[in-house]
Order: structure tokens, then C-alpha cells, then sequence
């Protein structure tokens, strides 16, 4: 084997094992924020089903106190707005939830140069993939 063909194949060797490095620590960082975003939506959901049995349970509470037809059209009236209120909080609950995870994930996404430096002096994402030979429009 020629000296260039050692140098070649130690090269991609090299460059194998920081892609790989690279890929690891990657997933890495996505597991621990998916993990996070999973342990959030359970606890979000059992929050969410608690509230939704209590509401449910004291109307049940209430339905044995009505004494007419009135009553029992308030405590229903009562009951839809609870839930849609309910229903409302906890879409946006999870949409923040979301929201929050999508930017940990971008975050954890970009180099860790690009990281390091404040936000301001951090390139467009176009500068950053365009190569030498491509020159900027001004």
C-alpha cells in the first residue's frame, strides 16, 4: 500500500469515527429532550384527567341537590363551560409543551461553535451552508 493510500484510508477512518462521534452525542441530546417531552405530556394528561374526574365528580355531587327542571339545565350549563374551559387550557398547555421541546431540539441541532457564540454574531443558516464558490448577492 502506497503512503497516499495509508493517508487516505486514515483519513476517512478519522472522519468515520467524528460523524459517528458527532451522531452519538446527537441522539444524545434529542433522547434526553424527547424524555423530557414525554415525562411533560404524562404529567400534563394525568393533570389533565384529574381535573376532568373532580369537575365530573362534583356535578355528580351537585345533581343530587337540584330540585327542578332549572336547576339541572344551570348545572349542566355549569358543567359544559368547565370542561370546555378545561379542554382550552390544556390545548395550549400542550401546544407550550410542544413549542418548548421544538426549540430544545433546534438548539441542541445547531454545531456547538455556532452555540458558543452570541446570537448576533451567529451566521444566517444560508451563509452557513454556502461554500467558498458561491458568491453573495449584495
Amino acid at each position: 500500500m502506497r503512503k497516499s493510500e495509508k493517508t487516505a484510508v486514515h483519513g476517512a477512518a478519522d472522519l468515520q469515527a467524528q460523524l459517528s462521534e458527532a451522531w452519538n452525542q446527537q441522539l444524545g441530546r434529542s433522547g434526553e429532550t424527547y424524555g423530557r417531552v414525554f415525562a411533560a405530556m404524562r404529567d400534563e394528561f394525568t393533570g389533565f384527567v384529574q381535573r376532568r374526574v373532580d369537575a365530573n365528580m362534583a356535578a355528580m355531587r351537585e345533581w343530587s341537590e337540584c330540585r327542578s327542571l332549572n336547576d339541572v339545565l344551570a348545572l349542566q350549563q355549569r358543567w359544559v363551560q368547565s370542561a370546555v374551559a378545561h379542554y382550552v387550557d390544556q390545548g395550549n398547555r400542550v401546544l407550550e409543551t410542544c413549542r418548548l421541546a421544538a426549540t430544545d431540539i433546534a438548539e441542541a441541532a445547531q454545531p456547538k461553535a455556532e452555540q458558543e457564540k452570541p446570537a448576533a454574531e451567529r451566521k444566517p443558516a444560508a451563509q452557513r451552508s454556502a461554500g467558498p464558490d458561491i458568491k453573495e448577492a449584495a
